[in-house]
């Protein structure tokens, strides 16, 4: 019984692949930066604008 316990658990397929060092981690980084970036300017055009009209 332990022999087939330490034999599992040992397999390959129970470890799971470890991800790319940045690219896994900044993918989904990416679009909520870039939707952030979006929504701030658009809520500082109006600012903007009415300080270039003076």
């Amino acid at each position: 019984m332990a022999d087939r316990l330490v034999r599992n658990s040992s397999s390959l397929r129970a470890v799971p692949a470890p991800e790319r060092a940045y690219g896994g981690a900044l993918q989904p980084i990416l679009p909520a930066l870039l939707r952030g970036v979006i929504f701030i300017s658009v809520l500082a055009a109006p600012f903007v604008a009415g300080l270039f009209a003076g």
